[in-house]
């Protein structure tokens, strides 16, 4: 008769291991971007919106903070990510956020006349998780400004989009 507690005990606590085991493993998940930047953005911080697809078919937000676009490179100085998606089948919100000093935005063309401009913009990301955790990402695109001579303002932005890929791993 002791056996049998003894062997539920046991059964009981190998089952509590491997739930713990399963929880604490994480997955690395890819994900393709594409969006534009909304109208709100300054030289020092920009806001992006569009679709993911991947791993998580969705939406997402940005808000990225970086040093004066004529810092070459502009280093990130922080900013938060958002993809908005099912996970489990659930609606859920993936969220991170950039690392300060974690990554760049560097001009790659357009440097003269008025000429669209090419950004390359690379992130690390932290607190990545299902409304925010532990785990850690990088967010890697391509950032295009258009770019129009207005005759009584001169060269301005006209528009912006970003397409990129965001590898997530929580």
């Amino acid at each position: 008769m002791i056996m049998r507690p003894a062997l539920s005990m046991a059964l009981a606590l190998g089952a509590t291991l491997l739930m713990a085991v399963g929880a604490a493993a994480s997955s690395t998940y890819a994900e393709w971007i594409h969006g534009s930047e909304l109208p709100n953005a300054t030289t020092t911080e920009g806001h992006f919106v569009g679709e993911a697809t991947g791993s998580y078919d969705g939406t997402w937000y940005i808000d990225v903070r970086h040093q004066d676009l004529s810092h070459h490179p502009a280093y990130i100085t922080g900013g938060s990510f958002q993809l908005n998606s099912f996970v489990n089948g659930w609606p859920s919100a993936i969220k991170g956020s950039f690392v300060p000093w974690g990554g760049t935005v560097s001009q790659v063309s357009g440097f003269s006349g008025c000429t669209n401009q090419q950004y390359a913009v690379h992130g690390a990301l932290s607190g990545v998780g299902v409304n925010g955790g532990s785990g850690s990402g990088s967010f890697s695109a391509s950032l295009t400004h258009y770019r129009a001579n207005v005759w009584f303002a001169g060269c301005v932005v006209y528009a912006a989009s970003v397409n990129g890929t965001v590898s997530l791993t929580f």
